[in-house]
């Protein structure tokens, strides 16, 4: 496995989400000691940041620079997701021409990146207040087919990841398996987020059984059940010693990937490098801890 962290890791600055560039993210993940890491592109979609901006491409070459610069890997990444209500009420996509602009940007940076994997959210629908299954299924089959193809000319791999409530789709297995057969494309596969499975009430050990050779990105944190809290691990309920023992049990060879910016984002920037520094400790343990 390739221990990774998202660039998110710092992100916030005392709270205020979206304040610390890529440039000062990748450095402190580079300085210790993370090779591979997760280029968390979906933050770079918000209003105001550089993926939505006029001068998009540029900042795709800056970033491709400060890879080479850093002698880092971007093997993993997280695209373009819709924030808030994915519909409007008539049942169209509540971000229109805007969300498939970005989505296609994603791609982009994620191909000149170097990208193998990047991660995205499948949508739910509802229907006369309550959630809507088979609308959510083929609104997401059909979705991901035409998304998939162009990941595919771009030479980069989809994995759609669980989500964090019962009544959202793609929040079980069972879900995830039925959606990559329907879509039917092996470019698009599977990645577990382990707080959202913990958030669901699900075996973190056992769906990654069950997801099995379908696994190729993984968000790793921790949580307490309730809410998307996004701890380092050992922080929450999540049983790590069994569900790094569950990965290796299926041979899985990808990015075991932090996704813990909750760690970091209390704190002022100027602070935050010592934190990223205790991941690269902690997941160093967490994979070595294993093989003893």
């Amino acid at each position: 496995m390739k221990l990774a962290t998202s660039t998110n890791i710092m992100d916030a600055d005392c709270d205020r989400p979206y304040r610390i560039p890529v440039d000062v993210s990748a450095r402190a993940c580079a300085r210790a000691g993370y090779q591979y890491v997760d280029a968390c592109l979906c933050s770079y979609c918000r209003e105001g940041q550089p993926l939505r901006g006029e001068y998009w491409e540029k900042w795709i070459e800056e970033t491709v620079a400060l890879k080479e610069e850093l002698n880092i890997q971007f093997p993993q990444a997280h695209a373009y997701w819709t924030i808030g209500e994915g519909f409007l009420p008539d049942r169209t996509r509540s971000d229109g021409e805007l969300g498939e602009e970005l989505m296609r940007r994603s791609v982009l940076a994620a191909e000149a990146l170097g990208v193998k994997w990047m991660v995205v959210h499948p949508y739910s629908m509802s229907r006369h207040g309550g959630y809507d299954y088979r609308g959510s299924y083929k609104y997401n089959v059909e979705y991901w087919k035409r998304w998939g193809e162009f990941y595919a000319e771009h030479n980069v791999g989809m994995a759609i990841e669980n989500m964090n409530r019962p009544t959202h789709y793609g929040s079980c297995a069972e879900e995830l398996l039925e959606l990559i057969d329907a879509v039917g494309n092996p470019m698009v596969q599977i990645c577990i987020d382990t707080g959202h499975a913990n958030m669901v009430g699900l075996d973190v050990p056992a769906m990654i059984r069950q997801v099995g050779f379908h696994l190729k990105a993984t968000h790793i944190n921790d949580n307490h059940g309730t809410t998307d809290e996004h701890f380092a691990p050992y922080n929450g309920t999540i049983p790590w010693k069994e569900t790094v023992q569950a990965l290796r049990d299926i041979h899985y060879q990808e990015c075991f990937a932090f996704e813990i910016h909750h760690l970091t984002s209390m704190y002022p920037k100027e602070v935050q490098s010592a934190l990223v520094d205790f991941s690269y400790v902690l997941g160093t343990y967490l994979l070595g801890e294993q093989q003893e």
